[in-house]
């Protein structure tokens, strides 16, 4: 091929070539976060208490709560959390727990268990589960106030818009 038909062929392709602007850029949608990502953000959202990021991490068909997976709507837990009862008590506020919690054993939300306790770890694995994409985030701690050794651990699926709660302990 001769030069000035290269030159030519070139200048159709830059010409047919979307162009990339900040604009564009800035329109596109971030990619999902990585599973370390997740981990690192979501458990700073429960030190930080902040119930408005958590209800962006609920989809939109609801997510199950508790030892029996129990089903809870988006509009049950967006509730909840405005409220300030039931799963907002566990995950953020040990007070209104302990005002409503049975038994013996002392109750801390998940809050306190991460900002308070002796000891505090952290970490996250991917899987994959009837062809679904998930993350395994799980934080261990060590509090005798609360309860002694505990693991906490939630359940992500990935789903369009990114990680997707299935599970709340």
């Amino acid at each position: 091929m001769n030069f000035g038909l290269r030159v030519a062929v070139g200048f159709l392709l830059l010409a047919a070539a979307p162009l990339s602007s900040p604009t564009a850029q800035s329109q596109a949608k971030p990619a999902t976060p990585t599973v370390s990502e997740l981990e690192k953000n979501f458990f700073l959202m429960l030190r930080n208490g902040d119930a408005l990021q958590l209800l962006s991490y609920v989809p939109e068909d609801g997510v199950n709560l508790g030892r029996d997976a129990e089903h809870a709507t988006k509009i049950s837990v967006e509730e909840q959390l405005t409220k300030r009862t039931g799963l907002y008590c566990k995950l953020f506020d040990t007070a209104c727990l302990q005002a409503t919690a049975e038994g013996h054993v002392p109750s801390c939300s998940y809050r306190e268990l991460l900002n308070g306790s002796e000891k505090v770890r952290t970490a996250s694995t991917e899987t994959t589960r009837n062809n679904v994409r998930q993350a395994v985030l799980v934080a261990e701690v060590q509090n005798e106030k609360c309860g002694g050794h505990m693991l906490i651990d939630f359940i992500f699926n990935q789903q369009q818009g990114g990680w997707k709660l299935f599970s709340i302990p």
